[in-house]
């Protein structure tokens, strides 16, 4: 065997891979419209928990606490923590892109009490979830996608850290779906539950327009993209797609399930969808 003979070939493969990657790797104003949006989302989610003071007494009501008080509140003051950061990290690609720095006047969802909060927050830290899996597609350089992926896997592990005190079950054993991914267009329709946030986004920022002037369709465990410059790709060979133009799968346990119009999820969909399901999984 001539070892030498196929250091090249081997190189030359790499290099050709390597390729693939949209230069430059730091955002630009191909991410811009993306990264407005998903900037519009995190400010949604920071700005919430800012607007809901917190203390012991608050969360007092709680049933049956599955630890000590003094934690479960350091837990959930650091879940906005967390969303503040994500906003951070946002601004600072919107800077490095030239986007514009979205100023929303948000509605916010109702709180009664801590129960109330605690389900709007596991509903917006879940939407956030698909929804960078789906922002993941919009992008075009590898260090966007990777903020977005990184995102995702964030307010994966947020909303499994928040459904476990909530529900008995977070991942149900019949369950034939990865975690589900929500599109631009889905995330601002009005609707209740997971998906849908546009009553509370109020039309603030504009969904960025579909990779390739296509559309996509979101199945259980893949995703295909199709239309105008496309070429039809199945993210996995066992994608089952809902009806045309929609997305479908199970909803958490008092959760309503959504549908809508899908389009946008690409090369980074395995990436943040993995990285978001199975990190939840492994910490809740």
């Amino acid at each position: 065997m001539k070892v030498f003979g196929i250091i090249p070939s081997l190189v030359a493969f790499a290099t050709t891979t390597l390729a693939t990657y949209q230069c430059p790797v730091s955002p630009s104003s191909a991410d811009a419209a993306a990264i407005s949006f998903a900037l519009s989302l995190q400010s949604l989610l920071s700005t919430y928990y800012a607007a809901v003071p917190v203390n012991e007494t608050f969360y007092s009501t709680l049933p049956s606490p599955t630890m000590p008080m003094t934690d479960f509140l350091a837990n959930t003051m650091g879940l906005a923590v967390q969303a503040q950061l994500g906003v951070d990290a946002l601004q600072q690609a919107a800077s490095a892109a030239g986007a514009s720095v979205p100023n929303c006047d948000y509605t916010y969802p109702p709180v009664t009490d801590a129960t109330s909060h605690l389900m709007n927050a596991y509903n917006i830290e879940a939407t956030l979830c698909g929804a960078f899996i789906g922002l993941a597609d919009y992008v075009q350089s590898p260090q966007a996608a990777f903020l977005m992926a990184r995102l995702a896997a964030e307010h994966g592990i947020h909303a499994s850290y928040i459904g476990s005190h909530m529900k008995a079950v977070v991942f149900p054993s019949n369950s034939t779906m990865l975690t589900p991914a929500f599109t631009p267009e889905m995330v601002s329709m009005t609707g209740m539950g997971v998906g849908p946030l546009g009553a509370y986004l109020n039309n603030c920022v504009a969904p960025p327009a579909a990779p390739c002037g296509g559309s996509v369709e979101i199945g259980s465990l893949g995703a295909m993209l199709s239309g105008q410059g496309t070429t039809n790709v199945r993210g996995n060979g066992t994608m089952m797609p809902g009806p045309t133009g929609t997305a479908i799968g199970p909803s958490p346990t008092g959760v309503m399930p959504f549908t809508g119009a899908a389009v946008g999820v690409s090369k980074h969909l395995s990436l943040a969808a993995g990285l978001a399901g199975v990190v939840a999984a492994l910490l809740v």
